[in-house]
């Protein structure tokens, strides 16, 4: 499992050769290899490419952009996930003038309404991180050793319904209850998710990544302590995984044979828990 990098690269310089940059950089993208998406949001003095993607930027075709037009300056901004860093570069004349990396902001101080459950060997079950929205709204993201979503929950008396992403910016699937004993199949959909709830989601996840978990997809420098304490401490590695001071802990405080349990949800929102173990 990837999670998104999200990266934004904007193009300044004269005003009369953005248009021909612009034409080339989409050329060259076309060509270039990445798994995501990206949007423009470009103005009159300058162009903006706001990408999502998984396992990388493609930096290439931008260089290559900049070599034809040295002029021009690409600015790139980036935040990654699986490696709890992020970034800003500077491009000119197809070469790297400026490069500055440091860790994400773990959001520690905003830790309530947090859940997560794994197994003895350390295997991820289920974790996510919640927002109350409103009356009978709530929203937030969730993950397990193979996968995450974004979600969305409304409750209306014992109706529920559950949204959740599956890689895009978009609502996938939709479980529809009558009540929380029902236990229905998901529903196939395709509706966007609001640019702000999508935002305010995306920084509630890299906070709560960065602070929790591991990516065995990320670079193997930065996987390098958690795989060791994984092998001392008999762990199973997975996609995603539970830092393993974190788990240490836990597994301290219960029997070996139990389910490593850790929750800092309100009271009334622990049939979320439920939901999502249910559904999802």
């Amino acid at each position: 499992m990837d999670l998104l990098i999200h990266a934004t690269l904007t193009v300044t310089g004269e005003r009369e050769q953005l248009p021909a940059a612009d034409a080339r950089i989409k050329a060259l993208l076309v060509e270039e290899i990445f798994v995501g998406e990206f949007e423009e949001h470009h103005g009159d003095d300058a162009l903006s490419y706001d990408f999502k993607v998984h396992g990388g930027i493609p930096f290439p075709a931008f260089a290559a952009a900049s070599l034809e037009f040295p002029e021009l300056k690409i600015a790139a901004e980036w935040v990654n996930v699986a490696a709890g860093r992020k970034g800003r570069a500077l491009l000119t004349n197809g070469a790297i003038a400026e490069h500055v990396e440091e860790p994400l902001a773990t959001g520690s101080t905003e830790t309530h309404n947090r859940y997560l459950r794994a197994a003895p060997d350390g295997t991820l079950q289920l974790a996510f991180a919640l927002l109350r929205r409103g009356r009978g709204e709530w929203a937030g993201y969730v993950l397990n050793h193979e996968r995450d979503a974004l979600f969305r929950i409304t409750r209306d008396g014992d109706a529920v319904e559950l949204l959740t992403t599956e890689g895009a910016t978009e609502w996938a699937c939709a479980w529809r209850l009558n009540g929380l004993d029902d236990r229905p199949s998901p529903a196939a959909m395709a509706q966007a998710v609001e640019p702000g709830l999508y935002a305010e989601l995306e920084q509630l996840a890299q906070d709560y990544v960065a602070e929790w978990f591991w990516l065995s997809t990320a670079p193997a420098v930065d996987n390098a302590i958690e795989i060791d304490r994984y092998a001392r401490y008999g762990y199973t590695v997975r996609e995603a995984n539970v830092r393993a001071a974190k788990l240490h802990r836990l597994r301290g405080e219960l029997a070996a044979t139990d389910v490593l349990e850790y929750s800092t949800l309100d009271a009334d929102n622990v049939w979320i828990r439920d939901l999502l173990l249910k559904c999802w």
